[in-house]
């Protein structure tokens, strides 16, 4: 190791203390105003050296960066053409074997000491390398304070800047790109399908891509797996496209391109064919072979209708038998909008939060005290108010969204419910709808468990409405899954009973609590008129088997009575209330709470 020469530092005077901290608090501000690093690191690179009046030596500065393993200049001040050979010396390509010597005792201020002058490394909070600050003095000898001073000042001030414009440059990053796959997200893409950029006429194509029977997969090998699968299917499709398309991913199993070339139409199928063919390779994850298909839906008319275009034809894609791409023609124009339009706003809505809750109250007839709650689910897209569930539920059924707003639905209400135990210390059941759908899948019951370890809202209080269609064609399998939800300890109520063909045998062999009496038989008590037989039959029924019967639909005081007048145990409806938001039915639930599971003041009499 050379020997160094150390001589005597010069005494910065008062003038010099304080024009570095003027310039100190200008790059402060700077910093604030979110300068560019680049604008940042050449004035550090210029702040004032130190030393007496009239001694004030230029003190000559450079900043080098350290991205993706690549040294690089990027900021310099007061450099002479001679530095350029002090700088080779300790560039950071080598720097390992340039620096000459280590200064221990100042290790923490200046870093790493060589012959003409100092260096010091750049590092993140997290101790990653950033870069490197090199102060050339030309005369060697020990750093004095002021150059302590003024090294430690430029490091952090340096740090900061460049992390800042990190942290911006993640955030953008983030606000654009899909945190799953690392493509495009949706929001981005509407916003360049929205643009001039992205409207260029004739030269525009648009491919709506929805994998089809994705949700098997989560439903047999489990989310984890499902989400790697979507990574791999992403990086297939994008290795299909070319510079300039753009591919993002704007649903859950649904990705989107966008083509730009003059011949177009020949582009668009060649490329929906190439992205076809990309999947019909396995794809290997943690030792198992899975495969996936997708349906394509080709626009490639006027930008204006390119977003519908390609939804239609996606639609007759499906329609035809899925695994294959389908270009819109005029002849598609008769498919029904709204159908279409509410299928694909559906997709996104939970993502936007566009669902919520109501709940519509439950009492017992005989007091009119409120017993509990039905939660119903509600979809209000922007401007267009709330859209009656009799619209989009068989929507979601048909298309498969119901496992994923199912989900959302119970684990939603039971959160909700939690929250009203913790606030009122007043029992109540809370019923939440289960498809057909929901029921049949394998692990319905082990997802119920979850969601009820999760928000800690008690089985006893949470009551599952099935209908009869669960059982009618496949009984044993129904009753084994009928079995295992019984054993998470959760009520189980049979919903609309009587409108359809189940059996009584098989009635009494399920493990069901509750009978719910279907509106449309409580809406045949008019006034004046007694109760329908098949009203006061499946009373008898709910009786006989130990269950509590539940009418639905009550909407004059007549019905009410009547029904009590049979033994009917509860009701809902709008005699009683209409659903009403999570925020109401609080206050209801607060103000009638007498802790016993029941209500202390009647709703209806």
């Amino acid at each position: 190791m050379p020997d160094l020469t150390i001589t005597s530092p010069r005494e910065a005077d008062r003038d010099s203390w304080i024009g570095l901290e003027i310039a100190r608090q200008r790059i402060v501000e700077m910093i604030g105003r979110q300068a560019t690093p680049e604008d940042v690191l050449n004035a550090l690179c210029r702040l004032p050296g130190g030393g007496k009046a009239g001694d004030r030596r230029e003190d000559r500065a450079a900043f080098f960066l350290l991205k993706s393993d690549t040294w690089s200049l990027a900021a310099k001040g007061n450099l002479e053409p001679w530095d350029e050979a002090a700088l080779a010396r300790i560039v950071p390509e080598s720097l390992s074997q340039r620096l000459l010597a280590r200064n221990p005792a100042d290790e923490d201020l200046t870093g790493l000491a060589f012959e003409d002058g100092w260096a010091r490394h750049l590092s993140s909070g997290i101790g990653e390398l950033l870069g490197i600050f090199v102060l050339l003095d030309g005369a060697p000898r020990s750093p004095d304070r002021f150059d302590l001073v003024r090294i430690d000042s430029t490091c952090r001030l340096a740090t900061l800047a460049i992390e800042q414009e990190n942290l911006l440059d993640e955030l953008m990053y983030k606000a654009d790109h899909d945190s799953l796959t690392g493509l495009y997200n949706r929001t981005f893409f509407e916003r360049i399908l929205g643009s001039r950029d992205g409207q260029a006429g004739k030269s525009t194509a648009l491919l709506y891509l929805n994998l089809d029977r994705f949700r098997l997969v989560n439903d047999v090998m489990g989310h984890s797996i499902g989400n790697r699968l979507l990574t791999q299917v992403g990086w297939r499709l994008q290795s299909c496209l070319r510079p300039g398309d753009i591919l993002a991913r704007v649903g859950g199993d649904e990705f989107a391109a966008l083509l730009r070339n003059d011949d177009i139409d020949g582009n668009a199928s060649g490329t929906a064919a190439r992205l076809l063919d990309s999947l019909k390779l396995p794809f290997s994850i943690d030792g198992h072979e899975l495969f996936a298909s997708a349906s394509i839906g080709i626009g490639s008319n006027e930008p204006a209708s390119l977003q519908r275009e390609a939804y239609v034809a996606l639609y007759h894609a499906k329609r035809a038998g899925k695994a294959r791409a389908i270009q819109f023609d005029p002849s598609m124009a008769g498919t029904p909008p709204e159908r279409l339009e509410m299928e694909q706003r559906l997709r996104f809505a939970l993502e936007k939060g566009e669902m919520l809750l109501y709940y519509q109250p439950q009492v017992n007839l005989s007091s009119g005290c409120l017993v509990g709650a039905e939660a119903l689910l509600r979809w209000a897209p922007p401007n267009l108010g709330l859209i009656s569930p009799a619209l989009f539920i068989p929507i979601l059924e048909e298309t498969g969204l119901i496992l994923e707003f199912g989900h959302w639905v119970l684990r939603d209400a039971c959160l909700q419910g939690k929250r009203w135990l913790d606030e009122t210390k007043a029992p109540f059941r809370l019923a939440v709808n289960v498809s057909a759908y929901q029921f049949r899948q394998p692990g319905f019951a082990a997802e119920v468990e979850q969601v009820l370890s999760e928000t800690g809202f008690p089985p006893e209080s949470l009551e599952l409405e099935l209908t009869e269609t669960v059982f009618i064609g496949d009984y044993t399998t129904a009753r084994t899954l009928f079995a295992n939800l019984q054993k998470t300890g959760v009520t189980l109520a049979l919903d609309d009973f009587g409108t359809g063909q189940s059996s009584l045998a098989y009635l009494q062999q399920l493990p069901l609590q509750r009978l719910k009496i279907d509106r449309s038989f409580v809406s045949g008590i008019g006034d004046g008129e007694a109760c329908p037989p098949i009203v006061e039959n499946i009373i008898r029924i709910g009786a006989s088997l130990g269950m509590v019967t539940i009418a639905e639909g009550i909407e004059t005081a007549h019905q009410a009575e009547i029904l009590l007048s049979r033994n009917c145990d509860e009701a809902q409806g709008y005699f009683y209330s209409r659903p009403i938001a999570a925020a109401e039915f609080g206050r209801l639930l607060a103000t009638r709470s007498s802790g016993t599971g029941e209500s202390s003041q009647p709703i209806r009499r």
